[in-house]
């Protein structure tokens, strides 16, 4: 991904700790990757498949979880096996 890419310059301006309004605005266009992370999170439960990396990035983007617990978060949970 180069650096015009509108996902990574709102991951990096999430990691800086901008809000996500404030991002969206900046870039002023269509961020894909928002979109697709709650879609895929949707289409996951509907599933009932665990994505725990999905649903922390949505809770980033969506429910205002600090980036840094949702990593946390991710390593600290219950390992299980991979199928």
């Amino acid at each position: 991904t180069d650096n015009q890419s509108r996902n990574r310059r709102f991951g990096l301006a999430l990691g800086q700790g901008k809000s996500r309004a404030a991002i969206i605005s900046e870039i002023g266009q269509e961020i894909e990757g928002i979109s697709a992370a709650k879609e895929t999170l949707l289409l996951a439960k509907r599933h009932n498949i665990d994505m725990p990396i999905t649903e922390q990035t949505y809770k980033v983007l969506y429910e205002n979880l600090n980036p840094l617990s949702a990593v946390q978060n991710l390593l600290t949970r219950d390992q299980k096996p991979e199928t």
